[in-house]
């Protein structure tokens, strides 16, 4: 047997998956009843890959690990069956570590984005007294509102369920905030969709919303989560005086079919 087969292991369980990644946030509090198994990892390394069906209905590839330990897992022998077995459409990893990704697998295109995620509750803000849970005769006036201030959400409202809205709206009823809750890839839920009208940022209204879903997360399940676009500083900086920390600055691709 060869040392690359000898230094990868299949991880049958999702309690193989956190000791070998170390007990990484990610596998702690973002993989769950999508698991796919077994999972991949590098011996004596917290180099691992797993796969798993996201909220989206998506199949993806995560990888964890320093980036030498990286290419050697997905140089080993073991790897292209693993990764054809599971026919992602998609291949995540550490923004610093991507490069060996793309000289491994046939990905292109995609984007860079953060995970974040706490498990401390946030302060009380003044103008959580103003979130409210959305009320049913309002659906179509979130979707508008959502489509008009923040088309690029990946948040779908109404299309998964579990999803808890929530809404701040003005002295004439109108919606000027949202956010959701909503069920992730493990029990540990996901925020998103937080969005306030541009007239009326900077009146806390982002930070309330955020703060209320959060403790109602970390009350919940122990924990919160949350994907933040690279380039969106002003959000992770809000996010950051809530408690949340990234987990992951993270690089997705998408995976190049044969023709």
């Amino acid at each position: 047997m060869t040392r690359a087969h000898r230094d990868v292991e299949r991880l049958p369980s999702r309690e193989a998956l956190v000791v070998a990644s170390a007990g990484h946030p990610v596998v702690r509090f973002d993989t769950g009843a999508g698991l796919l198994l077994p999972a991949i990892g590098l011996t004596g390394t917290s180099a691992v890959a797993w796969a798993q069906t996201w909220t989206d209905g998506r199949r993806g590839v995560q990888v964890l690990g320093e980036r030498d330990e990286v290419a050697a897992l997905l140089a080993a022998p073991q790897f292209p069956e693993w990764f054809a077995r599971h026919d992602p459409v998609h291949v995540t990893a550490p923004r610093e570590i991507y490069p060996v990704v793309d000289d491994a697998l046939p990905v292109r295109g995609g984007n860079t984005w953060d995970w974040m995620w706490t498990d401390t509750p946030p302060p009380t803000l003044p103008a959580e007294t103003r979130v409210e849970q959305i009320r049913d005769d309002e659906h179509d006036a979130l979707v508008t509102f959502l489509r008009t201030h923040n088309p690029e959400t990946h948040a779908a409202p109404f299309s998964r369920p579990q999803q808890q809205w929530v809404v701040v709206r003005d002295d004439s009823g109108s919606i000027i905030g949202c956010g959701c809750d909503e069920p992730g890839n493990a029990a540990v839920p996901l925020l998103g969709g937080i969005t306030v009208e541009p007239t009326r940022r900077g009146e806390g209204l982002g930070a309330a919303i955020t703060a209320y879903l959060t403790r109602e997360a970390i009350e919940r399940t122990g924990a919160s989560s949350l994907g933040v676009f690279e380039d969106n500083a002003h959000a992770r900086t809000l996010y950051e005086r809530l408690g949340y920390v990234v987990g992951l600055a993270a690089r997705t691709r998408f995976v190049v079919r044969p023709n």
